[in-house]
């Protein structure tokens, strides 16, 4: 088995990935390996997790391309569905938000946004557009990760639910910034892909109205 180094930390155990920090040649790496799962036939499995692992590292280096923070590949071992990549020295945005000054916050949300657009606008959906999955370094620079649920896409509603998410999210977590960091975040997204801005801001509406639906009927019952 190809590993290029031993765990020496544990970041996240999900359903579907383990992620580990480990040492090589003096670089600190980040690991992302789907785990096997027992349910489905072992060959069926590999090829699920070989293809997703590919796709997710081909939509990561694309990000790239058109001008995404996010961590830079080293190497992909498909045969053991892993990718190995750059750690990201930083925090999740969800850890520090709430103690984020006006002017330091607005800065990072329009820049988060901006990183959005960019996303967007090179026909990416991120999938999980959430605080955890938003790094911080010590200048307040923003990095996307986790690209496990991403997918290549022009739908409207795609990008639309990217925006929702986030701001559920934020509603949940950090209800009293949500106004003024998602007003920043538009603005930041905004100056990225301009006219496509009211676009995606009809279909979040779309969306939340759908939610807003379907939740009285679920009252109702």
């Amino acid at each position: 088995m190809l590993r290029l180094g031993e765990p020496t930390a544990i970041i996240r155990l999900g359903a579907e990935a383990a992620i580990y920090v480990l040492n090589w040649n003096g670089m600190e790496l980040v690991a992302k390996m789907r785990v096997p799962k027992s349910y489905r036939h072992p060959s069926l499995d590999k090829e699920i997790r070989m293809q997703r692992t590919a796709s997710e590292a081909r939509i990561i280096s694309e990000a790239k391309k058109h001008g995404v923070a996010c961590p830079a590949i080293i190497l992909v071992d498909l045969e053991n569905a892993t990718i190995y990549m750059q750690k990201i020295r930083g925090v999740e945005v969800r850890e520090l938000i709430g103690s984020l000054d006006h002017e330091v916050l607005s800065t990072l949300a329009k820049r988060i946004g901006a990183l959005a657009g960019m996303l967007h606008g090179g026909g990416i959906a991120h999938g999980d557009l959430t605080l955890s999955n938003v790094i911080v370094d010590e200048q307040m620079n923003p990095y996307l990760v986790d690209f496990g649920l991403a997918t290549f896409t022009r739908d409207i509603e795609e990008f639309a639910v990217d925006i929702h998410l986030l701001d559920r999210s934020l509603q949940s977590t950090h209800y009293n910034v949500r106004d003024e960091f998602m007003r920043a975040f538009l603005e930041g997204y905004g100056t990225v892909l301009g006219g496509m801005l009211s676009e995606v801001l009809e279909k979040v509406k779309e969306i939340e109205s759908r939610g807003r639906y379907v939740e009285r009927e679920r009252r109702r019952r």
